[in-house]
């Protein structure tokens, strides 16, 4: 063997050793990251239990297209035709049907998101005076109930490992 050879040979081997005693590299850690959105139900006609007007129903289509490429795995709404009738859309795009909630469950509610697969959405149909206590529960700052004729809010809160870490206030 040469000398070129040994040379060649010895720094080989010494890389070889500085590589398998190295320290791994550090990897990162494994998150749970969830996106609940929430919204009001969209614009209702007048009576006893009313189901969306038209343009309730282009709302909660317009609901549907924003969150179409989300990964919803619940869609979650109240026993009102209103609220049944916002988050149908999505259900539908995402194939999945719509859970009936407790409008005051907030608990129950969130043992129910916390159930659905890890970094999934979901999406809560509320009402004025519930959106911001299940924001609260959520562990957002609470935003207070929504004037009667405000259809447009969309709350994003972002869950990570269970807990908020943000709220973004987004307009549909």
């Amino acid at each position: 063997m040469n000398r070129f050879s040994t040379i060649l040979l010895a720094i080989l081997a010494t890389i070889s050793i500085a590589f398998a005693s190295a320290p791994d590299e550090p990897q990162p850690a494994n998150h749970d990251t969830r996106v609940i959105y929430v919204v009001r139900h969209a614009e209702k006609d007048s009576g006893d239990n009313p189901p969306l007007s038209q343009a309730g129903i282009e709302r909660a289509a317009r609901l549907a297209r924003m969150l179409a490429h989300e990964p919803i795995a619940g869609v979650f709404v109240t026993q009102t035709t209103r609220s049944a009738q916002t988050g149908e859309p999505v259900a539908d795009h995402h194939g999945i049907d719509t859970v009936t909630y407790a409008p005051f469950g907030y608990e129950a509610l969130g043992h129910q998101l916390n159930e659905l697969p890890e970094d999934s959405s979901a999406l809560v149909v509320a009402h004025s005076n519930t959106v911001s206590p299940i924001l609260e529960a959520l562990g957002a700052e609470p935003v207070g109930d929504i004037p009667e004729d405000e259809y447009t809010r969309l709350y994003a809160l972002i869950l990570r490992d269970g807990l908020h870490t943000k709220t973004i206030r987004l307009a549909f």
